[in-house]
């Protein structure tokens, strides 16, 4: 069994219980305690490493058929994940009514550090960056941290090659009437040097402004290009790796977002389109407002085997993240705002040898330490501070093993320390607005009011598996979880072009804490496989940010010298969360797969017996893929199609929603494509489009839809070249 290191934890990496087929293996091995001169011989079932969350992992051709997609695009296939998606093309994956402060991605085990309140705020994640994709299922702070109290997603590089050799792969991507991109990827290990091996990656992209069926996105452009690269060594019992990554955008941020004034706001609602979207444009030309994003980060890890006392990791991580937004202004140089975000992550863990207790039962744990330390600095029109933030926390985990039965027991502690210095114009507003009491904030300093706050969280859990049979398993999780808030949501005073509201947030609330329980049924056999989760997380002190209501209980306007905003705010109410969600995969043939998954979401404000805002709508999906294979596996043809029906949010409030729900709309995509290898390499190519029937709709998880529609019909042609193997 492996162990992975995280930040926010060292946990089990589990075989995820993907809708897959197979079969359990048999393990041949020697018992390494026993006596000098005794050889025992360990014959029986492999143990084969089982979630206890329900998770599912996206590898192989299922990633490599996402190429030329976006981040969250990649993940819409899993049961459970939604999206919200911006005007740009630009979107956030949603976990079971959690995203953004609440669901924690993690590249290379590293918790992925950036500002991700905006509208247009996507994680800076490039996915051609990664050998596989887990999407893990419901609360788990204590394997991830207090950031994944509703899931986490871990983006895992690929592996470095083993043998001496080389392998590459190219991907060019073209747009319909939008443009172009590629991905490249070079792998390498020495022959001179044996255990020395590394790999570099590059991809780029160029798209023009997408289009809804009736009118353009106009200013949703977009460029983009990352690099990246790893070197490893692996010598006698160590193992150590270097890796750096950088990611650069330039988005523009779409002209409907724009409106002067409340009536014009409600007039586009009643018009449902964009004023003066009739002159819209749909080019490659980048206006203001626009956004540039730069992320780097570098990362450090070494591991030792300490023999018989297990293994020892220790990794350490920089992280620098550079936002510029630049709004439509008379006169404009440079960024009306700028944010600067650098953090350092460090973690060492111990993974102890596994102990067998008889010949039916062992353990497998794990321990250790993580500290981090960030400090963001920002200039710009009044929106957030200044701060300072260091933290640290300690975890354990034990896992009591059988070949039927598996439970796991996990604690953390987390301490946060930040401190943030306001203007005084900004702290009174806040004052007036009464997001924060006059006395919550320390003494002022050269015109800024200091605050400082500090949480102490706790996250424990108990998981236990059951094999009903060979092919079936069931499992049950209970955990409770503690959040503190995340800056922005204790800071923001203000707007900003990826943000189209007037936002306050509230310095002196409090953390939230969730106690959540999920059942999971999973299924594998020869020719079918199901997986079936029911879930409920009671979340006391939800930190919700809503509309602003005045005294007649109507939505707040507040009015500019850019605009007119809604007014949103932070508060802390009690909520709950439940729902279920399912996959299944049939293959009848060989050359057949059918697919279908489906997700429902309940959320409820226990404080008023109101309900939340933001709350994803059920979801249907079908899908169906017919594989043509020659004899000698050489050639292969494929196709495929799917379905995907979302229906409308009737669980809403009317006057905190500031407008009713979108209807409910159904989307048709579909891919077909072929493979032959001419000389050593695999040559594929493929169309994949999606909206083929250019359905107009707006999607409930999105701010964009109060002011435009999604885009409609687009089409991508790929051509992908691959040579060597891993």
């Amino acid at each position: 069994m492996q162990y992975i290191v995280s930040w926010a934890g060292v946990f089990l990496l589990v075989t995820s219980p993907t809708l897959a087929f197979g079969q359990d293996t048999v393990e041949e091995g020697i018992d390494e305690s026993a006596q000098e001169g005794e050889v025992v011989v360990i014959t029986g079932q492999k143990y084969e490493e089982k979630a206890i969350l329900s998770s599912t992992t996206i590898d192989g051709e299922a990633l490599e058929r996402t190429r030329g997609e976006s981040f969250s695009e990649a993940l819409a296939d899993v049961p459970g994940v939604s999206q919200l998606r911006s005007g740009s093309g630009m979107s956030k994956p949603i976990v079971r009514g959690q995203y953004g402060r609440r669901l924690l991605l993690l590249v290379d085990s590293v918790p992925h550090r950036s500002q991700e309140w905006g509208l247009d705020h996507s994680p800076e994640i490039d996915p051609f960056s990664a050998g596989e994709i887990k999407v893990v299922r419901g609360a788990a702070g204590v394997r991830y941290g207090p950031g994944a109290i509703g899931g986490a997603i871990l983006v895992e590089e690929p592996k470095l090659l083993q043998a001496p050799g080389i392998a590459s792969e190219l991907h060019l991507m073209g747009y319909w009437d939008r443009g172009g991109g590629f991905a490249a990827r070079v792998q390498s290990a020495s022959e001179k040097f044996p255990g020395l091996a590394f790999q570099i990656d590059a991809t780029g992209k160029k798209l023009a402004s997408s289009s809804t069926p009736d009118y353009a996105l106009q200013n949703t452009a977009s460029q983009e290009w990352n690099v990246g690269g790893t070197l490893g060594y692996k010598f006698s019992d160590a193992e150590y790796t270097l890796s750096a990554r950088h990611y650069q955008a330039k988005l523009g941020v779409c002209a409907c977002l724009q409106i002067e004034s409340s009536e014009d706001f409600f007039a586009q609602l009643e018009r449902q389109r964009p004023i003066n979207s009739e002159l819209f444009e749909s080019d490659f030309e980048i206006g203001r407002p626009y956004q540039s994003v730069a992320h780097d980060q570098l990362h450090a890890r070494a591991t030792w085997s300490l023999a018989e006392r297990g293994s020892l990791s220790a990794s350490y991580a920089l992280q620098f993240d550079h936002r510029k937004e630049f709004a439509q202004v008379r006169n404009a140089t440079g960024p009306q705002f700028d944010f600067r975000l650098t953090t350092h992550d460090a973690e060492l863990a111990w993974e102890h040898r596994p102990a067998y207790l008889n010949d039916e039962w062992h353990l497998r744990g794990s321990m250790g330490a993580v500290g981090v330390a960030q400090l963001h600095s920002y200039r710009g029109l009044p929106l957030v501070p200044d701060y300072l933030a260091t933290g640290g926390g300690v975890f354990a985990i034990e896992r009591l093993l059988s070949d039927t039965y598996e439970l796991e027991v996990g604690l953390r502690y987390d301490y946060l320390s930040r401190r943030a210095d306001l203007l005084r114009n900004d702290f009174l507003r806040l004052v007036r607005s009464e997001q924060l009491s006059p006395t919550s904030c320390g003494g002022s300093e050269g015109g800024s009011v200091s605050c400082d706050s500090s949480f102490h969280t706790v996250s424990a859990s108990i998981g236990g598996l059951i094999e009903l049979a060979e092919s079936w398993s069931l499992k049950l999780d209970v955990s409770t979880a503690t959040r503190p808030p995340s800056p922005d949501e204790q800071y923001l005073n203000g707007t900003s072009p990826t943000f189209p509201v007037l936002a306050l947030g509230k310095p002196d609330i409090g953390a939230e804490t969730t106690y959540s329980t999920s059942l999971t049924s999973v299924y594998r056999g020869s020719k079918f496989a199901l997986e079936s989760s029911v879930y409920a997380n009671l979340i006391s002190d939800y930190i919700n940010f809503a509309p602003a209501l005045d005294e007649m209980n109507q939505p707040i306007f507040d009015v500019l010298i850019r605009g007119t905003f809604p007014r949103f705010t932070t508060k802390a109410v009690d909520a709950l969360f439940y729902g279920a969600d399912a996959g299944a995969l049939w293959q009848p043939s060989s050359s057949l797969e059918l697919g279908v998954q489906a997700s429902l979401v309940r959320a409820s404000n226990r404080s008023n017996g109101g309900f939340l805002v933001m709350v994803p709508s059920d979801k249907l999906r079908a899908s169906a893929r017919y594989i043509h294979a020659s004899n000698d596996g050489s050639e292969k043809f494929w196709i495929s199609s799917s379905g995907e029906y979302t229906a409308r949010q009737d669980r809403f409030n009317p006057i905190a929603d500031l407008a009713s729900p979108p209807d409910a709309y159904f989307l048709l995509g579909a891919e077909v494509g072929a493979a032959t290898k001419v000389g050593n390499q695999l040559v594929k190519l493929s169309v994949h489009g999606t909206n083929l029937l250019n359905t107009r709709y707006r999607e409930y998880t999105s701010l964009l839809r109060y002011f435009a529609d999604q885009p409609g019909l687009q089409l991508m042609i790929r051509l992908s070249l691959h040579q060597g193997k891993k």
